[in-house]
């Protein structure tokens, strides 16, 4: 789990996912299993085939890591523009949902990462839920 200081949810979030990007660029996915919670349905062989396969199926090098920039900027008709990460606070308060969209020589891939962050006191918990998907 993680600390959660209050109103600063976004930060540790982002510092967590930073991370993890890091981790699926370098190919160490078993970090991410070490720092996840709750890996779901996920596992560390089957994280790690479904992003390789993807790369191989799309003639991929390597996945971006989270400092390289997305270079995709596209302002749609109604004024609003691209988002690589999105945050999506539940409802009733219980947590945060986080997206971010991996990228390939800073252009999006069609790659997901979701992560779930559940409060639980002065924590929050961590859960690979839909982990990665393709767009």
């Amino acid at each position: 789990m993680l600390k959660r200081v209050l109103d600063k949810e976004k930060d540790i979030i982002r510092a967590f996912a930073k991370e993890i990007v890091d981790s699926i660029a370098d190919g160490r996915y078993e970090e991410i299993a070490q720092k996840v919670d709750d890996m779901q349905d996920w596992d560390v062989e089957l994280l790690k085939e479904v992003i390789e396969s993807f790369k191989e199926d799309n003639e991929l090098g390597q996945i971006d890591r989270f400092d390289v920039e997305c270079t995709f900027r596209p302002v749609y008709k109604d004024g609003s523009v691209y988002q690589q990460e999105s945050f999506y606070y539940f409802n009733d308060g219980s947590g945060i949902a986080y997206e971010y969209a991996l990228t390939t020589n800073g252009e999006p891939n069609d790659l997901t990462l979701s992560f779930e962050f559940h409060f639980e006191g002065d924590s929050l918990r961590v859960i690979f839920n839909s982990g990665i998907t393709v767009l």
